[in-house]
């Protein structure tokens, strides 16, 4: 009777340890899934706001530049910005650029001559001869006032970033693929080790659902580069972060009754 009961505790000792490494390993795939989408979309934000007090600050906006969101140490590409003349007569505006770069800033101009209504796309190439910081590569844009063509000012910044040799666009898709299966992979594992879901359970699992969520909105919105929006999501969810952690994995028993 006596080794019955031991082997039944014994099992059931098994049971809870083999419980609690699944449970642990469900909640580091979803913690892993989520700093990753933080970290991608926080890295744009930096990115830009790196790149709005870089050089010189300009007055306007809404020129509108096409920058990659990543590359690779290795890789060149091109920035690209369309200057249009949106006025019934010919004009001959300015267009300065300030390309980031170690030491001495790269400043460059051009007066570009368009016709009435006309539209010129203008392309910069960059590499990783413009790194600075390490990590990015800034890049302003500034057209100047011509009669009554009013001034125009872009700006973006460009992460530098190496993965297992691929390209820039190669590495964002896949640390933005790898968070969104790892989120759902942890959550799923956790939901169904946790069945039947009690209260507590429950509210865990909506809060990192409303967690997961935000995330996964940060990193959309950095897609277009609405770094404003971005940087507010990415720090909404760091206070959600905190609280999960706290709330429901230090101290769940104030959710308990």
């Amino acid at each position: 009777m006596f080794i019955l009961q031991a082997g039944f505790k014994l099992k059931y000792l098994n049971m809870k340890m083999r419980s609690f490494l699944l449970s642990s390993l469900a909640v580091l795939l979803f913690l892993a899934g989520v700093l990753l989408q933080l970290s991608l979309s926080g890295g744009v934000v930096w990115g830009e706001i790196e790149a709005s007090i870089y050089g010189t600050q300009a007055t306007g906006g809404g020129l509108n530049l096409n920058c990659p969101l990543m590359l690779a140490p290795s890789e060149s590409s091109m920035v690209t910005a369309a200057i249009t003349n949106s006025l019934d007569e010919p004009v001959l505006p300015t267009i300065t650029t300030e390309i980031s770069k170690i030491g001495v800033k790269q400043s460059l101009r051009q007066t570009l001559s368009l016709a009435p209504h006309e539209t010129r796309i203008v392309q910069w190439p960059i590499n990783n001869s413009d790194l600075i910081f390490d990590r990015l590569i800034l890049v302003n844009v500034i057209q100047g006032r011509y009669g009554d063509l009013d001034p125009q000012h872009g700006f973006c910044g460009i992460l530098v970033f190496n993965l297992f040799n691929l390209t820039g666009n190669e590495s964002f898709s896949l640390m933005f693929i790898s968070g969104i299966v790892l989120i759902l992979v942890g959550g799923t594992l956790w939901q169904r080790i946790h069945e039947p879901l009690d209260d507590l359970a429950e509210q865990t699992l909506q809060a990192c659902g409303g967690l997961a969520g935000v995330t996964t909105l940060a990193l959309l919105t950095a897609l277009p580069r609405w770094w404003g929006l971005t940087l507010c999501l990415d720090a909404f969810a760091l206070i959600m972060l905190s609280v999960i952690f706290t709330d429901f994995l230090l101290f769940p028993q104030h959710h308990r009754g």
